[in-house]
This record gives structure tokens, C-alpha cells and sequence, in this order.
């Protein structure tokens, strides 16, 4: 399954992706082995994070980002579980769908989707007999149970959403750093016990000549840093960031005094890899694709989903690609050749024409 999810280019629905696959002719099978088989997400995923070891290459650091995306269902059907309605960052409003929870973590040259959990309303929760958790609940369980490959010095990176006092205790527990945006209106003290501002009001208070130019990845940006403590969490560094462009503002926090601005600012914008990894996972692996109606079911398409994007970024490291359309590209090749020695194989053993078809279901 994990093949066709790679190989198909239009909607991934099962019958679709059972098409493709030579060795299973009744859909039944591919329904009830996600649904039906004992087999869990843990497995599927123990067994890629693995094998990735190899592709990390020495690396003193790694960074394991934690994010959400909404998996938007047209029509709000009422028969698949665990929907509900969650806020897109996409598109500004409030959609009816799966709120997926997942981290993604990057080492080295490779990055792949490490754990994911649905986050579901308290109400559907209930109905699903789960027990209800918060996202920076479900991000705190990520960061507990995450695994390092080697033993890299690990840094979380998260956007406001999730850098809050519950999330940097969980990363500071286990000896973590967090790199991570703040809201504007987050409240932060120079002094531990010292008056309280507000960084939209301090921001506004502050001169052009209070800044540094820093040229990072062909735009320039006036940044200033500050030291001070927030609450419950301590004293951290905080970058303000502006960008000369359009005037664009960001906050960003990093529990480690030791990295410099640049340092902090690089290490930021590999949370983009996570925001990249759920564009393709829906638009070229069928991630919401799904029509399964139970839940169970629909985690471990998921986690098949995931997998799949984590054998193509394999491919890229080892072939030395720049992108994922590449390592597809290479994939789909690999198969066709593969299903050509097929066909002479067959030939040679004295197999029909007609049964070298219905082997490799051509025809019916």
C-alpha cells in the first residue's frame, strides 16, 4: 500500500491504490488489514525511524519540530469518526475535519515525520472513548516520548501556539533547548521579580539605532535581542525581528543563551521543514484522501502516509536529490523496471499471455 500511495497521482482512495498492487486482487484485504489486522501506528513507525538512523549521517544536533494541520472533509460526512470543527491557519476560519498533532524531526541532511496524534474536541473525544488531552498536552506527550538516534543535543521547535510554560518544562525535563515564536502580547520582565512589559508595547518605545541589520537567506532584517525572564520558565533570549521588506514583525524565543542571533534565526526556519512535509503528504500522498469511517483505521492510512514520505526522503539522501518529486520520480522508475523483469520472468517460466495479464491485473 505504502507503494501505490507513492505511485498514484489523482485521489487516494482504496480501491484506487488496490489497483495498483499485483499481489492483492480483493480490496477486502487492504480494508480489513487497516482496519481489522494487529498491527499499530508504533510499529509502522519504530520501524522507518530506524532505518533513517543510517541517512543522519555525525550530526551534534538535532531539531524536532511539533506543529498541527487540519484535514478539511467536504460535505461534513457523519459517518467518519472524529471529526470536528478546528481553526485552519490556511484559511483563516474554522473547517470541518481531523486535527492531526504531529513532530517532525531533522537531523543532518534528512527530515521525516516522526510521530503524529489526532487531537480531537472534548465532546468528540467522549463519543470516540478517548480520553481528551489539549494540543500542548499532545506535544508534551511527543516530546517525552521522543527517541534521539544518536545522541544528538536536541532542540524543539515550535510556533506561539505551543510555546507555552507546560511545553518548555516538558523539552527542559529531558534537557532540551526550544527555539520558538511568541505572541505579541506575551509578557516578559528584564529583572526576575522586575517590572512586567508587554512586547508590543516595548517594541513600539524602541528606536531604529536599538537594532542590527542581519542579512539572512537574501533579506535583510533589523533584529534586536534582549535577555529576560518570563513566568514560570526563566530567563531566556528573545529576538524581535523585523523585516525591512515589508515591516513584518516576529518574536522569538530560545531557552539556550548560548546560540548567537544568527544561530537562533537559522535554527527557526527549519520549522518550515514540517510546513513543507504536510503540503506534499496532501498534495502529492494523499494524506485526507481517507473515507474509512473509523478512526483506528484512518490513524494507520496515516501512518502509512507518513511512511511513505519518509522512504522518498531516504531516496533523496542516498541519491543526493534536491527535492521529493525527484526521489518520486526515481520511485515510479524503480517500479516500472521491476515490473518489466516481472513480465519476462513470467515469459520465461512459459506463463500465458493472457495469465502474465491477470497477474499483473491488466485485465480481469
Amino acid at each position: 500500500m505504502v507503494s501505490g500511495i507513492i505511485e498514484y497521482d489523482g485521489s487516494h482512495t482504496i480501491s484506487k491504490l488496490n489497483a495498483l498492487q499485483i499481489d492483492s486482487k480483493d480490496i477486502s484485504n487492504d480494508i480489513k488489514f487497516l482496519r481489522d489486522t494487529d498491527w499499530s501506528c508504533e510499529d509502522v513507525q519504530s520501524f522507518y525511524r530506524e532505518y533513517l538512523k543510517n541517512f543522519s549521517g555525525i550530526s551534534e544536533n538535532g531539531f524536532l519540530i511539533i506543529d498541527d494541520t487540519v484535514v478539511e472533509k467536504q460535505g461534513k460526512p457523519k459517518k467518519i469518526e472524529g471529526l470536528g470543527w478546528h481553526y485552519s491557519h490556511t484559511k483563516g476560519r474554522a473547517v470541518y475535519g481531523h486535527s492531526i498533532v504531529t513532530s517532525h524531526y531533522r537531523i543532518g541532511k534528512i527530515s521525516f515525520p516522526y510521530d503524529f496524534r489526532f487531537y480531537l474536541n472534548e465532546d468528540v473525544a467522549l463519543k470516540c472513548n478517548r480520553e481528551f488531552k489539549t494540543k500542548p498536552e499532545i506535544a508534551c506527550d511527543m516530546i517525552n516520548g521522543f527517541k534521539q538516534l544518536r545522541s544528538e543535543k536536541i532542540y524543539c521547535l515550535v510556533d506561539s501556539w505551543y510555546t507555552s510554560e507546560k511545553v518548555i518544562k516538558s523539552a527542559k525535563s529531558r534537557d532540551f533547548e526550544v527555539v520558538g515564536a511568541l505572541k505579541s502580547n506575551r509578557v516578559f520582565q528584564f529583572r526576575e521579580h522586575g517590572e512586567k512589559h508587554k512586547l508590543s508595547t516595548y517594541v513600539k518605545n524602541l528606536r531604529n539605532t536599538s537594532f542590527e541589520k542581519i542579512l539572512f537567506k537574501d533579506e535583510v532584517f533589523k533584529v534586536r535581542r534582549i535577555e529576560a525572564w518570563l513566568k514560570g520558565i526563566g530567563k531566556v533570549a528573545i529576538l524581535i525581528s523585523v523585516r525591512v521588506k515589508d515591516g513584518s514583525k516576529m518574536f522569538i524565543l530560545s531557552t539556550d543563551l548560548n546560540l548567537s542571533t544568527e544561530e537562533i534565526m537559522k535554527y527557526y526556519s527549519y520549522r518550515w521543514d514540517i510546513e513543507t512535509g504536510y503540503l506534499y503528504c496532501k498534495d502529492r500522498l494523499g494524506l485526507g484522501h481517507y473515507q474509512m469511517r473509523k478512526l483506528k483505521a484512518i490513524e494507520k492510512y496515516c501512518a502509512l502516509v507518513f511512511a511513505a514520505y519518509a522512504l522518498l526522503e531516504s531516496l533523496r539522501v542516498s541519491n543526493n536529490e534536491q527535492s521529493l518529486g525527484k526521489s518520486r520520480q526515481y520511485f515510479k522508475m524503480m517500479k516500472k523496471r521491476k515490473y518489466v523483469d516481472q513480465v519476462i520472468d513470467l515469459h520465461k517460466k512459459g506463463v500465458s499471455k493472457r495469465d502474465i495479464y491477470k497477474t499483473l491485473k491488466l485485465v480481469a
